[in-house]
């Protein structure tokens, strides 16, 4: 029987007590993962997409950090695959490469379950400081193999060419012996919609995907920027609706590199979910953008068909319940 990866579970943690995103990541993960079923045992591989992090740490990788603190695999026994950890940062994008990466373990079903964990926190660990433009939060999410499901495609991006200036960097000789909890960021001076644009349309061409899907209601585009301007002008280029171009409560303010999950939580919290047969993930910023395709049913109709009852996404391998999506905010 052919298995897909599947979403089990996802969360979002913004908890006020703390700035520390070693912190809100352990929180997403462990609600991730508490609500799912899924015993910590079977998961199999933790990647961490974040960017900014406490303190600026460098060595050891934040995912080995953020693996201790939720307990994953850190006992060796005999038989037992060691759970593998890493950091895969690629700006804003960086949870899409997480789950074309993840995808690859889980196919050849070298894991059984993966995390996936993302957010940002400035360095200082305090929830606002002038000229960051990034709020702090965590997010998780939880992916594993159904039969019943279509799973994701391939992955496609688009990376600014020629020279590009630092997105981020500690201006040394300012901060001396502040280093640790100073950063300096670059943001604002590009327009994303082109980019995004080019690499949805590179991605919808690919799955055979055109504004009918979205005009009929079986497609949406999660859009992962807190400007409804770039969503509006994001339907106009790419002529779909504007509707079917979901985004995430402005009110959080930006998340980065958990924004996709932000949108992904809102589209389900908001019903966009329920009958949509084709989600697209959208991730840009100023240096690159990322897209792919999930379906969250095994099979999906032509554009025009109308169906009966709305399939349900399949129990994933091991779980024992079908797939859940908990936001906690």
């Amino acid at each position: 029987m052919s298995m897909a990866t599947t979403i089990v579970s996802a969360a979002t943690n913004r908890d006020l007590d703390t700035g520390s995103y070693l912190e809100l990541a352990t929180r997403a993960a462990l609600a991730c993962v508490e609500r799912s079923e899924v015993g910590l045992h079977e998961i199999g591989m933790l990647i961490n997409g974040g960017v900014f992090r406490d303190s600026n740490i460098s060595e050891p990788a934040v995912s080995a950090l953020i693996q201790k603190r939720i307990g994953l695999g850190l006992t060796y026994a005999a038989g037992r695959v060691p759970v593998l950890s890493f950091d895969l940062m690629h700006g804003a994008c960086g949870l899409l490469h997480a789950i074309a990466t993840a995808d690859t373990f889980l196919a050849t079903g070298t894991v059984r379950y993966a995390l996936l964990v993302a957010g940002d926190t400035h360095p200082s660990t305090e929830r606002h400081v002038a000229d960051f433009p990034y709020s702090a939060s965590g997010a998780a999410l939880l992916l594993g193999t159904s039969p019943a499901t279509g799973g994701f495609g391939r992955l496609h991006t688009r990376d600014t060419t020629g020279p590009v200036g630092p997105i981020a960097w500690v201006p040394l000789n300012d901060v001396g012996a502040d280093g640790r909890s100073a950063i300096r960021v670059r943001t604002g001076a590009e327009d994303r919609v082109d980019s995004a644009a080019e690499v949805v349309r590179a991605c919808l061409d690919s799955e055979g995907l055109d504004g009918r899907h979205f005009a009929e209601g079986h497609a949406l585009l999660l859009a992962p920027d807190q400007a409804a301007d770039f969503r509006v002008r994001l339907a106009g280029a790419l002529a779909i609706p504007s509707r079917s171009v979901v985004g995430f409560d402005a009110s959080i303010g930006d998340p980065y590199t958990a924004g996709p999950v932000h949108a992904y939580l809102h589209a389900r919290e908001t019903g966009l979910l329920d009958t949509a047969r084709i989600v697209v993930f959208l991730a840009v910023d100023g240096a690159s953008a990322a897209c792919l395709t999930y379906r969250p049913r095994s099979a999906s109709p032509t554009c025009g068909e109308s169906g009966g009852g709305t399939a349900q996404a399949g129990t994933p391998t091991g779980s024992g319940t079908e797939p859940v999506v908990v936001a906690r905010q």
